[in-house]
């Protein structure tokens, strides 16, 4: 049986770690699109017995050229493939090891524009470039900065002329020899050139909207419920997430806060806003309760199936299995107490994700209209999870033209959120069949939705935040 310490940080999505919440239905003057994209290509699947055999998709990314990038991961081990435009493979690599050019913990992947990819591998704590044909060039050291050292990036991107990745932290918790520390984040997104140097320095590129301060917790803690109580200050219910994605020109486009406000950052400019003229519900002492009682729930559940999916041999002792079977009671008690006093943002986000077209149009997808979709567990592919099944499933999401001009609305009943784009309107989506198996099927948008592409970038202009 695993640890309750294990047991403890694999429950933690169920606290809130998917922030988010829920928005009113759509609004009256949504201009409904059609998802009918052109299908290109697919590979994988149940039937594969060949190099798109994959076991799980963990990162896609296009090049300039319309290649596909993939990081299949299965179990200890990665593997990279490049695809060309009719779905046959071009290269594969990925050799886990210690050397130069092999990969110890990926943490992500990200094409590069004229060919290659970066791996950030957190296991040799630096940034690994790869030519197109998959030959290792260099690597570039994270910056020794104290945290953004220590704590993983959440969401990685990479300029689309090349040269730069930019990114933002997690908030995490980790348990090590009796010491606990939690970290909240930073709410910054960090620009790091790769053509400088050979350490990767983070700069700070655009500030998010701070919803809590930031902390930094570290305390001792021979009892892991003593976590909770830390726990409960660095975290909130409904708290907005922040998501971001790059846009040509060198700017980036950023949601930070509950409200519908799409930040546009260009180096050294101010920022500006776009958005629709949609408003957050507030949170009210009814969906409280309710989204107490559903985390609750979750947490037991998920407690149940980690505790059921790791049997105690017969020769375990049977003062063990209570001294294991009190440490889970004790950690529920901490959790129920955790829950029933968490504190509630005052307002429900609308915006749950957000991705941009290599021509600039901005992809905005909206959180459905049950609030409690908030403390589903966080899950899904490359796109950057949420909830699975049924939930997965509502919402919308919304095309903005490169100027920010509300373009139209999709469904996720008819089309769920891209999970890579690629030039001239090629996006990219991760199905999954029976028993998990994973299928890449290309698509191609249609013309309506490729708003004016080739128009001038968001953050050409600036404007007043």
């Amino acid at each position: 049986m695993r640890s309750g310490y294990a047991v403890f940080i694999g429950m933690l999505a169920a606290c809130g770690g998917e922030p988010g919440g829920g928005s009113a239905p759509p609004a009256r003057e949504d201009r409904p699109l059609e998802a009918d994209f052109e299908e290109v290509y697919r590979i994988g699947g149940i039937a594969a017995e060949g190099w798109d055999a994959f076991t799980e998709i963990a990162d896609l990314d296009f090049d300039a050229d319309g290649r596909l990038y993939i990081r299949d991961e299965a179990g200890p081990s990665t593997r990279i493939l490049v695809v060309n435009g009719v779905g046959g493979l071009v290269a594969e690599f990925g050799r886990m090891g210690d050397g130069p050019g092999e990969l110890r913990d990926v943490g992500q992947m990200v094409a590069r524009p004229g060919g290659g990819a970066v791996i950030v591998d957190n296991g040799h704590g630096a940034y690994l470039l790869f030519g197109p044909d998959g030959s290792f060039e260099r690597a570039l050291r994270f910056a020794d900065t104290g945290a953004s050292r220590t704590v993983s990036a959440q969401i990685v991107r990479v300029a689309r002329e090349g040269g730069a990745l930019f990114l933002i932290r997690n908030a995490g918790a980790s348990l090590s020899q009796g010491a606990a520390s939690i970290s909240a984040g930073d709410r910054t997104i960090y620009r790091i050139l790769l053509d400088e140097g050979e350490e990767a320095v983070p700069e700070p590129f655009a500030e998010g909207w701070e919803p809590r301060p930031e902390r930094e917790v570290t305390i001792e803690a021979e009892d892991p419920t003593a976590l909770f109580g830390a726990l409960a200050d660095a975290f909130a219910f409904f708290e907005p997430r922040l998501v971001f994605d790059v846009l040509p020109g060198g700017a980036v486009a950023y949601s930070d806060s509950s409200a519908y406000a799409i930040r546009i950052q260009a180096a050294g400019a101010p920022s500006r806003v776009v958005g629709r003229p949609l408003h957050p519900e507030p949170v009210t002492e009814q969906m409280r309760q309710r989204v107490r009682a559903r985390a609750l729930e979750n947490m037991e559940s998920s407690m149940e199936m980690q505790v059921d999916g790791s049997p105690v041999g017969d020769d375990v002792p049977e003062a063990f299995r209570q001294q294991m079977a009190t440490m889970m009671e004790d950690l529920m008690a901490g959790m129920r107490d955790m829950v029933e006093n968490a504190a509630f943002m005052s307002e429900v986000p609308l915006v749950r994700d957000l991705r941009t077209t290599w021509e600039g149009e901005i992809w905005v997808q909206r959180w459905g209209s049950d609030p409690l979709a908030q403390v589903e567990f966080a899950g899904g592919g490359p796109a950057g999870g949420g909830p699975e099944g049924e939930e997965a499933a509502t919402g919308w999401i919304d095309v903005l033209s490169a100027e920010g001009e509300y373009v139209g609305t999709l469904s996720l009943e008819e089309t769920a959120m891209p999970d890579a784009f690629g030039p001239g309107g090629l996006v990219a989506f991760v199905e999954t069949e029976e028993f998990d198996v994973p299928t890449i099927i290309l698509k191609r948008l249609p013309e309506a939705v490729q708003w004016e592409l080739g128009s001038t970038a968001p953050g050409a202009e600036g404007g007043g935040r």
